[in-house]
């Protein structure tokens, strides 16, 4: 598959958001045996949110943005299919969210990276903060951020 032939886009039809949540779930929750609708939370209506989709329309990968604090972002649910991994698919998602982020002019973006995850966000400028939660026992993570305006 060409990374050309990837679209990005915001789910908007009920449809969209529902392919959109299933692959969020399927890659981020039922691998640890968590039910359908830990795949939400409460800022997903306030969110930005953006998804992958190759020439099959199948969604690849989903990324959201939304602000927990005065022109702070946070960047969760970040997740590609791992057979579409390592193709520039989540650069690409990680560079709408930045986008996005400073279109609201938030100042600096923060997320809790699984550790498997925190080299590819240290490659794209992120830094890190310090240990993050331990998720269902034993899923790692790392705060990092990333200044945007200053």
């Amino acid at each position: 598959m060409s990374i050309t032939s990837v679209q990005l886009c915001t789910p908007t039809s009920r449809n969209d958001f529902a392919r959109y949540y299933q692959l969020r779930w399927e890659l981020l929750r039922a691998p640890w045996q968590q039910p359908k609708g830990s795949e939400q939370d409460e800022f997903e209506s306030s969110a930005f949110h953006i998804m992958a989709i190759n020439e099959n329309d199948h969604v690849i990968g989903v990324g959201r943005l939304h602000s927990p604090g005065h022109r702070l972002g946070q960047i969760r649910y970040m997740a590609v299919c791992p057979e579409e991994q390592s193709q520039g698919i989540g650069s690409r998602l990680l560079r709408a969210l930045e986008e996005a982020a400073l279109q609201k002019q938030y100042r600096r973006l923060i997320l809790n990276a699984r550790d498997s995850a925190v080299a590819f966000y240290l490659q794209h400028g992120y830094r890190q903060r310090g240990k993050g939660p331990t998720l269902y026992g034993q899923i790692t993570h790392t705060e990092l951020y990333k200044e945007l305006l200053t």
